[in-house]
C-alpha cells in the first residue's frame, strides 16, 4: 500500500497575513476553503471568494451539496445559532444551533452528522448526546447516547467518517472501539482495535480496510486495518490536521497544514473485495 497525496489549495505568499483554518474536497462539487484575513472570515469556493456575513470563531466548512455549503463555529453559547447553510453566493439560506463543542461534521443524503468533545459532551444541551445527525432544517433526526442502549459512551468524538447508505463510522473515547452507526434501524456494530490505534483522529473506512491516523503512538503516521483478519500495517505520513473523506470520494483523507490543503488517495489493490 502507498499513499498518493494531491494539494488542491495554497495560500500565495503575496497575501502574508492570511490563515488556513478548514477545507472540504468533494469529488463531484469541487474544493472549499475557509480562511482569515485581518480578522476578516473569507471562504473559497474553487477560486471564488466569498465574504459570508457570519459571526464564527471557530470555523468548520463542509459542502452539502453542488449548491449549498455549510459553515459552523465550534463554540456556541446558550442557543445561539452555530451552523449556516449558504448558497454559492455566501447568502444564508438557513441557520440552526448545532450544539457547543463541536468536534466534527460529516454530511450526507440523510443529513448532518454533528460529534462532539468532552466540553460539549458534559456541558448543557444537545451537545450531550456525543453524536446528533440533524435533518438539513436543523430538526434532530437521531441522538447517539439518547437512542441507544446497548453502546459504549461517547466522552469525546476523536474521529469519524461518512459509511455507506446513512451510516456513520465512530472512533470515540475513551472506549476507542470502531463503531458503525446505523440511525435507521439504531443500532451499533462494534470492533475492538489494536492498541497502536488507540488515540486516532483520522478515520475513513472503505470496504474491509479501515485507515487510521494520528494516534497517541505514531502522530503523523497512517495505518491501514483489515477488519475481519486484524491484520495491521503502516503504510506513510499524513500531516497537518487531518480527517476521513466518505466511501463515494476518490481519495481518503483531506489535511490542512499551515498553508495549504491537501487530499490524500491510498493505494490498495484488496480495498474493494468482499466489503463488511
Amino acid at each position: 500500500m502507498s499513499i498518493v497525496t494531491y494539494t488542491f489549495y495554497s495560500i500565495v505568499s503575496e497575501r502574508s497575513g492570511i490563515r488556513l483554518v478548514d477545507a472540504d474536497w468533494n469529488d463531484r462539487c469541487g474544493w472549499i476553503v475557509v480562511q482569515r484575513s485581518r480578522r476578516r472570515l473569507e471562504c473559497v469556493v474553487n477560486g471564488t471568494v466569498l465574504y459570508p456575513d457570519v459571526s464564527v470563531r471557530f470555523p468548520i466548512i463542509r459542502w452539502v451539496d453542488s449548491e449549498r455549503f455549510l459553515l459552523a463555529d465550534a463554540r456556541s453559547q446558550g442557543k445561539r445559532d452555530n451552523v449556516f447553510l449558504l448558497d454559492l453566493h455566501g447568502r444564508i439560506r438557513h441557520s440552526f444551533c448545532g450544539g457547543d463543542g463541536i468536534e466534527d461534521i460529516a454530511v450526507g443524503k440523510e443529513g448532518i452528522w454533528i460529534g462532539y468533545f468532552d466540553e460539549g459532551v458534559f456541558g448543557k444541551g444537545i451537545s450531550t448526546e456525543g453524536l446528533v445527525l440533524f435533518r438539513l432544517d436543523g430538526s434532530p433526526a437521531f441522538n447517539y447516547h439518547s437512542h441507544l442502549t446497548d453502546r459504549p459512551m461517547i466522552v469525546d468524538c476523536y474521529a469519524m467518517c461518512k459509511g455507506k447508505s446513512s451510516t456513520l463510522w465512530l472512533f470515540p473515547y475513551d472506549d476507542f472501539s470502531l463503531i458503525q452507526v446505523d440511525p435507521c434501524k439504531k443500532t451499533v456494530q462494534r470492533y475492538k482495535t489494536p492498541e497502536q490505534l488507540r488515540g486516532s483522529t483520522a478515520l475513513c473506512v472503505r470496504g474491509n480496510y479501515a485507515y487510521f491516523g494520528h494516534s497517541y503512538h505514531a502522530k503523523e503516521e497512517v495505518y491501514s486495518w483489515d477488519i475481519r483478519s486484524g491484520k495491521l500495517e503502516k503504510i506513510g505520513r499524513i500531516y497537518g490536521a487531518v480527517r476521513g473523506l466518505g466511501p463515494k470520494e476518490t481519495n481518503h483523507f483531506l489535511s490542512v497544514e499551515d498553508n495549504a490543503a491537501r487530499v490524500h488517495m491510498i493505494l490498495n489493490p484488496d480495498e474493494y473485495g468482499q466489503s463488511l
